[in-house]
């Protein structure tokens, strides 16, 4: 049985919670506080194995509460709050700060037959459920940006897969990433919209240089590039050998995680060994076919182990069977650092010059 100490300063909301909470039978609330001061004394006092946070509170505010909980305490934390909306800054903030995931509280969904409960008992089952090393204060990294006209186009390329969970896992990830090398394309099988305000967000908030990909981009060496499944991407090459995507039409009666096997698919034609796939957190189905592509052509995959991620039925679908390895958080961070070599690197980008 988990202990939840729910945190927020409504009376109402702690009560609709805690009697939610308590028909969950793995789930047990122990305590309510009304704002972090109350809470780190609860926390010490009552030892829960996990917390609900709302984030405007009196004395100290969630946000706040955060950053003394992931020093003092790291413990699994569900936001559920009306400021942290999906694509919202305040959302993504509290991703940084520590917290796994969110879950927002319009007045509405109260009464929305059960759906509260029902996604809340599979938020708190998520968070709960991941290894206690995931769990971390995100400071920003000190990496300096190159102006995208610097950076030389690419000769090889890192893909990243995922769904949902991936907005902690990518914050968490890119805090162990020292250098980029190859450009990674994370193809994310989320909507364009929240894609395009995570990236912004990152932007702005890591030193690691990030952008949103659009179409007629030529990918350059030391970027990140976020993009949807919305997006049906080609990979194309152009006279002077450089890697261009471009939007294109998806075909009828194609989902868009099958856009994630077109995509690897074409990398590797043009790449061969020269590209590397990471798995990460989502009810992934798909891209399997490229994946297996890449190990074929030698080229590397890894994925993100199961305990680290909000939605682990991606790495498991893809790591059955021990075909793919599993990594932590820093040894994914450290591959993604030196890859390619740098011989390797230069030699493949004097090719693409000649």
């Amino acid at each position: 049985m988990k202990k939840v100490l729910i945190i927020d300063d409504s009376p109402l909301i702690c009560r609709i919670l805690e009697k939610a909470i308590i028909s969950f039978p793995d789930f047990l609330p122990v305590g309510k506080a009304a704002n972090g001061v109350e809470a780190l004394n609860l926390i010490e006092k009552l030892e829960p194995d996990l917390c609900t946070l709302d984030v405007n509170m009196p004395a100290m505010d969630g946000l706040s509460l955060l950053k003394k909980l992931m020093v003092r305490r790291p413990m699994p934390v569900l936001m559920v709050s009306a400021l942290t909306k999906e694509g919202s800054k305040t959302a993504f903030e509290a991703l940084r700060y520590g917290a796994l995931d969110f879950l927002t509280k319009p007045g509405g969904l109260w009464e929305a037959g059960g759906t509260f409960e029902k996604v809340l008992q599979d938020k708190l089952r998520r968070v709960s459920a991941v290894d206690l090393s995931a769990i971390r204060f995100i400071t920003r990294k000190s990496l300096k940006k190159r102006p995208l006209a610097e950076a030389r186009p690419a000769r090889s390329l890192i893909v990243g897969l995922g769904k949902e969970g991936m907005y902690t896992l990518l914050l968490r990830l890119l805090s162990f990433v020292e250098e980029v090398r190859a450009p990674q394309v994370w193809y994310l099988d989320l909507p364009e919209a929240l894609v395009e305000a995570f990236a912004e967000y990152l932007a702005a908030e890591c030193a690691l240089p990030v952008k949103a990909l659009v179409s007629g981009e030529v990918l350059r060496e030391g970027f990140l590039y976020l993009t949807s499944t919305d997006k049906w991407l080609k990979l194309e090459e152009d006279h002077e050998g450089r890697l261009i995507v471009k939007k294109s039409e998806r075909p009828r009666n194609v989902s868009g995680e099958e856009a994630l096997d077109a995509f690897i698919l074409e990398a590797v034609t043009l790449l061969g060994p020269r590209v590397m796939v990471i798995v990460g957190s989502g009810r992934l189905e798909k891209g399997k076919l490229g994946v297996a592509e890449v190990q074929a052509a030698g080229g590397k995959v890894i994925v993100l182990h199961r305990k680290i991620c909000l939605y682990p039925e991606g790495p498991i679908f893809f790591a059955e069977g021990g075909r793919y390895p599993e990594v932590s958080l820093e040894t994914a961070g450290q591959l993604l650092s030196k890859w390619p070599e740098r011989g390797e690197r230069d030699v493949s980008a004097l090719k693409g010059q000649a």
